[in-house]
């Protein structure tokens, strides 16, 4: 079963988050570290959330990545929260490991009034237990 997760949902370069900057890691053996199964897909979305949608066009991705920054300097309300859901699931359905986003939810952080908390539960395809994933977009231009 752990084989078919890794395959079904592959492996890539393990990236690690630096004050938000991301980077490359190394293993126990001093190599590049790899994201497998549940873990590359988890880095996939949060990637596609993180890039900003047509920014790898002249790579030949154009329709890659979210619409979430053009919220920034929206205010932390209900609207704007409306708006984040509909983006964020509009770009997590387009990886074709995403069977469907079955819920989503949108708060704000306690003591962050420009961060915007989004909590979806995604299912994918061929499993049974749907995949969690909690993406935090700041609202602020800081």
């Amino acid at each position: 079963m752990a084989t078919e997760r890794s395959q079904l949902f592959g492996n890539d370069l393990r990236l690690i988050e630096h004050s938000g900057d991301f980077d490359l890691t190394a293993d126990r053996a001093g190599d590049l570290a790899l994201a497998e199964g549940n873990d590359n897909i988890v880095q996939a979305l949060t990637l596609r959330l993180l890039v900003r949608r047509g920014e790898l066009a002249l790579l030949g991705w154009p329709n890659y990545g979210s619409r979430l920054h053009e919220l920034i300097g929206e205010p932390n309300n209900p609207r704007t929260h409306t708006i984040l859901m509909a983006h964020a699931r509009a770009a997590v359905e387009q990886d074709a490991r995403v069977k469907e986003v079955t819920a989503m939810r949108a708060s704000v952080l306690p003591g962050e009034r420009d961060v915007a908390r989004l909590e979806m539960e995604i299912s994918l395809i061929t499993e049974n237990n749907p995949l969690n994933l909690v993406f935090d977009v700041r609202l602020g231009n800081s």
